[in-house]
């Protein structure tokens, strides 16, 4: 079985964002911020296998552990694609956050991705679900507050690949899949 098909039997379609047409056949996703409903951004160009999983408003652990590390935080969201073989892990802010609380999300969310890895092995007999695929940590902050310049952070630009080393993009609305996935 294909890893999309075997994430889309595995997610809930109340977990999972939907893709939107965007323009000659092309596609995006439209991400709001948990608990406000003025921080949006859009990812256009989207992959049009791609899997948009809500983590943060779907997933919750907090029943199990006692969050005395930060475990129980998590990234907003996870955007898989098999035709890239990509795994994308987002943290939306609409202020200006410390970067130690991002990571830790972040790590949050590379466990969900693990934890669903694991369960792919378990119940679906697929032992190499998710397997090669890069992973990109992303952090989006002053999410819609002001109409100003995109900035993208150039220290981590094609070195976002743990959570500890991540992207940081500041004032953005729109973005291409492509400037936050290479």
């Amino acid at each position: 079985m294909s890893d999309t098909t075997v994430l889309n039997r595995m997610i809930k379609d109340t977990a999972k964002i939907a893709l939107l047409d965007h323009y000659s056949g092309k596609k995006k996703v439209v991400l709001i911020e948990r608990g406000t409903t003025e921080s949006k951004l859009e990812i256009h160009n989207m992959p049009h296998d791609a899997v948009v999983i809500d983590v943060d408003s779907s997933f919750e652990n907090s029943n199990l552990f006692a969050s005395n590390a930060s475990e129980c935080k998590r990234s907003d969201y996870i955007i898989v694609s098999e035709s890239k073989k990509i795994a994308l892990f987002i943290e939306m802010k609409k202020g200006n956050s410390d970067t130690a609380g991002i990571i830790k999300q972040l790590k949050g969310g590379l466990c969900v991705f693990e934890y669903c890895q694991s369960i792919a092995r378990e119940f679906f007999s697929e032992s190499d679900f998710l397997s090669g695929y890069k992973k990109r940590f992303v952090a989006f902050k002053q999410v819609n507050l002001t109409k100003k310049k995109t900035v993208i952070d150039k220290s981590s630009v094609g070195a976002h690949s743990s959570p500890d080393n991540l992207l940081k993009v500041s004032w953005a609305s729109t973005i291409q899949f492509g400037r936050i996935s290479a």
